[in-house]
């Protein structure tokens, strides 16, 4: 099995690749030297991934600090000690690493300290204003469109589908806590806008909202799985963890490869914060833990779909595993930032002028 892959295997299978990217960065770390390092993680399944791959080295050792609550719950942490911070990497995501980079506190990247990254998606590198990498992506979910295959009442196409008479009750929509109102981001783009200009978005979701084939408002995830899993409604936008809910007892189709519609990802990554004496050994483990064989590891682990090209992604996954051709084709990155600075204003508009439709 992949994780009872030994050092000595990894190395070995690495250097008859000819990875040589993979090993210069952990080869060096083991050559400097034992690395103390302090990480902050998110819990369950996602820390036992990283547990495993850390497992496989011997050039750093960990002490394991676990999110409360969301990524962004660290940062009025880092904050209030700030220079003095005691971590070495902190996995976040766009949200999270968006923030600590305003702050400038993540150390820059350099592709040649961590040249895994060769086999990421440029797309999805999270940059500062002038370009320098800022956070290293490990693996991805997802937020999008799709469908109960048994029980949808027409085979949905388009977005234009969705105010359809067919779907009378049958979508299931996210609330606006839902998903960053990445939905509306999507409706926007259908209608030639973006996150900056929301106005085709919200002329969309108007009609959509008059059409009464919103059938539930799911504010939770579990509003979300009920809903579809009882029959209630059976077209719908959401995140991952509540379309893989659904598919454990439901055939469902994802929209995620589909010309028509959009699927936004979001990230799991490393962010190196500044000022700690173990950067170079923080790096070499970056490095090491998006090699294919680790991302593998990773994926099966953790449940999330791998960024290294060469990664092998669980079946389970391959709606969110994308070539550089699918992913310019079907994924839309849009300008974090400006999603993150609208959040309020886009709730106010939803409570003003869609929720009275509903």
């Amino acid at each position: 099995m992949l994780h009872d892959m030994t050092r000595r295997r990894f190395l070995g299978s690495a250097a008859a690749a000819g990875i040589a990217g993979t090993m210069t960065g952990f080869a060096r770390s083991a050559a400097a030297g034992s690395g103390n390092l302090t990480a902050v993680e998110w819990g369950g399944d996602v820390v036992e991934a990283m547990k495993q791959i850390a497992a496989d080295q011997n050039a750093a050792t960990f002490n394991w600090v676990l999110h409360q609550g969301g990524a962004g719950a660290i940062l009025p942490k880092i904050k209030a000690v700030w220079p003095n911070v005691d971590y070495d990497y902190v996995a976040g995501w766009e949200g999270s690493f968006n923030s600590m980079v305003k702050e400038d506190w993540l150390e820059t990247i350099n592709p040649a300290d961590v040249p895994n990254l060769a086999n990421i998606p440029e797309k999805i590198i999270i940059r500062d204003g002038k370009g320098n990498i800022k956070a290293v992506p490990r693996a991805v979910g997802g937020m999008y469109f799709g469908a109960r295959t048994d029980t949808a009442p027409i085979a949905v196409k388009t977005i234009d589908d969705l105010l359809s008479p067919d779907l009378k009750g049958a979508i299931c929509w996210p609330g606006p806590t839902q998903s960053m109102m990445l939905q509306i981001v999507a409706l926007a783009l259908h209608g030639g806008g973006s996150e900056t200009n929301m106005e085709p978005g919200w002329k969309l979701m108007t009609e959509l909202a008059k059409s009464g084939n919103i059938g539930r408002v799911a504010v939770t995830d579990i509003d979300f799985t009920n809903s579809l899993t009882s029959g209630e409604t059976s077209v719908g936008f959401f995140a991952e963890p509540g379309w893989a809910a659904v598919a454990k007892n439901f055939p469902v189709t994802r929209f995620t490869k589909d010309s028509n519609f959009k699927a936004f990802l979001y990230q799991s990554g490393f962010g190196v914060l500044k000022n700690r004496p173990s950067t170079k050994a923080t790096l070499d483990f970056v490095n090491f833990a998006i090699s294919s064989d680790m991302n593998s590891l990773y994926a099966k682990v953790a449940g999330e779909a791998p960024l290294n090209s060469k990664a092998v992604t669980p079946d389970n996954l391959k709606h969110l595993s994308f070539t550089s051709d699918e992913f310019s084709s079907f994924v839309y990155v849009p300008d974090y930032n400006v999603v993150l600075e609208q959040q309020d204003a886009w709730s106010k508009r939803w409570e003003q002028d869609i929720a009275p439709l509903l």
